[in-house]
């Protein structure tokens, strides 16, 4: 069965010669080392502009000589620079889906974290240093840190939003109250604490990121299945929040 690294081989040896296309990387799993058989592939192209259909051709095309695209879609990036497709080849792993980017080499120049564990790039070629690393500097997330505290201080105050739900014995509502005042904050706690650089991933990966107890005990707080459930977790929660936030440090 077609695995990554030949996927990765194959795509290098087509993009590498063409003179438009200024690198090739890899992020996500394969660049943090944790992949597994259940991973994605996460792949990133800088670009000339002007060359933009031509670029993606060559993926495709690249793609449809190991096996047949038997899924694509085409995402619409939130960034006006970039443009995102995923595909799957027929034959290969259910799980293994390519994520693709690529990159307008107009885009603002950015950098990735020395060190980070989270995000980071496994450069396949680069021909111009497009993928850059800056030092780790927890203090420039400060003030969009110390907002998301005081939100998830805010939402501590209003437990009696989920509380009343359950009061009216209303399953759904109740659930829904619970997740955005109750199970949120304490998951935007632990990001303060453990991931300060990576607060807005919320649960992605979260297993990888916290300690083992702290992660049982999220599990615990994350698993609803009643209105008694809700009730007798709410003070529970509660009290491990106010911990929390006394190890934050901003």
């Amino acid at each position: 069965m077609l695995d990554r690294n030949e996927i990765t081989a194959k795509l290098e040896e087509v993009l590498n010669p063409l003179p438009f296309i200024y690198a090739f990387w890899l992020e996500g799993a394969d660049a943090n080392g944790t992949a597994d058989e259940y991973s994605d592939i996460d792949y990133w192209v800088d670009f000339e502009d002007a060359y933009e259909d031509k670029v993606i051709e060559a993926v495709e095309v690249a793609l449809s000589e190991l096996a047949e695209i038997d899924y694509k879609y085409i995402m619409r990036h939130e960034h006006p620079q970039i443009r995102q497709r995923i595909y799957h080849l027929a034959g290969t792993s259910e799980y293994l889906m390519i994520d693709f980017c690529w990159q307008l080499h107009s885009r603002p120049e950015y950098s990735l974290h020395e060190n980070d564990n989270i995000e980071t790039a496994k450069i396949i070629f680069d021909k111009k240093n497009i993928v850059k690393f800056k030092p780790l500097n927890i203090s420039d997330f400060f003030e969009q840190n110390s907002n998301r505290l005081e939100e998830a201080k805010y939402r501590r105050t209003q437990h009696n939003r989920a509380e009343k739900y359950v009061q009216r014995g209303q399953y759904l509502e109740a659930y829904a109250y619970y997740n955005r005042y109750i199970l949120e904050p304490l998951v935007d706690l632990l990001r303060l604490i453990y991931t300060p650089a990576h607060t807005e991933y919320y649960l992605v990966h979260i297993s990888q990121h916290i300690p083992e107890t702290e992660k049982i005990k999220l599990e615990y707080f994350a698993q609803i299945s009643s209105l008694n459930d809700i009730s007798e977790k709410i003070p529970q929660a509660a009290e491990w929040f106010d911990i929390l936030v006394e190890r934050v440090e901003l």
